[in-house]
């Protein structure tokens, strides 16, 4: 199984989005949110090419993958023992902002 890492930028965005979820429809809402995005990311240990490619990233040279959990696009590069989330990208957003990965 593969370990799944956190960049900072991925941890601070997620984050974020939470406090922002916790005080704009309540604590309860926000736990729901973050618990389906950790389980969707969980299941990336034993199934790390579910992702669909991201076609905004394909020049790079390590190929970068996303998950969609509700509004929320999990970006993420996995290796034979690691996945590394970049990013947690609302939807809603300019995605040229990804080009920063």
């Amino acid at each position: 199984m593969a370990k799944i890492i956190w960049t900072n930028k991925a941890f601070g965005q997620l984050e974020r989005a939470i406090n922002y979820i916790r005080k704009e429809q309540g604590l309860s809402y926000a736990e729901i949110v973050l618990n389906k995005i950790l389980e969707k990311i969980r299941l990336l240990e034993s199934s790390p090419e579910m992702g669909t490619l991201e076609p905004l990233l394909s020049h790079k040279k390590t190929e970068y993958r996303f998950l969609i959990v509700w509004s929320f696009k999990v970006i993420y590069r996995f290796s034979k023992d690691q996945i590394t989330i970049s990013r947690i990208f609302h939807t809603s957003r300019n995605p040229s902002k990804l080009k920063g990965i």
